[in-house]
């Protein structure tokens, strides 16, 4: 593990640094090259309603989405994810552009997200992202499931426990669950349609 950097810059992924969902872009992406899996949407269509209706929480029906990766080895989708990010994505060129500030000032830049690290990993190391911290993704039973879920609260004290002597010099997001983390930066930004925008304590996330 790197040592702990004065200041960081602390990024969220999924409509932040990329604009749409990894996830479900992931998901499509693996049903176009591997077809004959297609009859596992209506297990996670299955898994929405009874989310829909409360029967199960997010983190159940997150784990039961995730049944398109059923018995694929670790390394068979970590090769699935580096073809995926091979191919053209996109990235919120203004957020891509505070980013690049950061880099060429020397910051730590740090992405935290929700997403499963193994999806996103290969689009961080492309952009020059030095640090990820996201949703670990276990394989259980033939079956893959997430751990605590990256997010809100959640985000903030992970990156508090990996960088407790580091300053959070910017922070970025778009998501609402992450006001606690754009309070605790130096300087917040809300990621909005792309656009960057400071945040203030009378305003926040969307």
């Amino acid at each position: 593990m790197p040592s702990e950097p004065k200041e960081i810059a602390v990024f969220d992924f999924d409509g932040t640094l990329y604009s749409r969902d990894s996830l479900l872009g992931f998901c499509r992406y693996y049903y176009q090259k591997k077809p004959f899996r297609i009859w596992r949407i209506f297990l996670q269509l299955l898994a929405f309603i009874r989310w829909k209706l409360g029967r199960i929480n997010t983190s159940e029906f997150k784990h039961r989405f995730l049944v398109f990766l059923s018995n694929d080895s670790e390394q068979e989708i970590e090769r699935m994810a580096e073809n995926f990010w091979k191919s053209p994505r996109v990235y919120n060129a203004q957020v891509v552009e505070c980013l690049r500030s950061c880099q060429k000032s020397n910051c730590y830049t740090v992405v935290a997200s929700a997403s499963p690290i193994l999806f996103i990993l290969p689009a961080c190391k492309a952009l020059g992202i030095e640090e990820v911290i996201g949703t670990e993704l276990n394989f259980i039973n033939g079956r893959y499931l997430l751990g605590e879920n990256c997010r809100g609260d959640e985000k903030l004290r992970r990156i508090k426990s990996r960088f407790p002597e580091s300053t959070i010099r910017e922070a970025y997001s778009d998501n609402f669950d992450d006001l606690g983390l754009l309070q605790s930066a130096g300087k917040g930004f809300v990621v909005n349609s792309g656009g960057v925008v400071p945040f203030n304590t009378s305003g926040d996330a969307h």
